[in-house]
């Protein structure tokens, strides 16, 4: 298994740029916390919790 990630992480860093790199980073990580951040409130919505306060039905 260490070797699947390390060969591929070679190629990675082989084929692009540190730039590249980097750019691919932080738009996966924004993303992933963009989206994550709602996944509380779906749950309590989804639970029920949250029926009282609705405003619309």
């Amino acid at each position: 298994m260490a070797s699947v990630i390390e060969s591929c992480w070679l190629h990675l860093i082989g084929r692009f740029s540190d730039f590249q790199l980097a750019c691919l980073g932080s738009f996966f990580l924004h993303e992933s916390v963009f989206f994550l951040s709602g996944l509380p409130f779906i749950i309590i919505e989804r639970a029920g919790w949250l029926c009282k306060y609705k405003i619309q039905v």
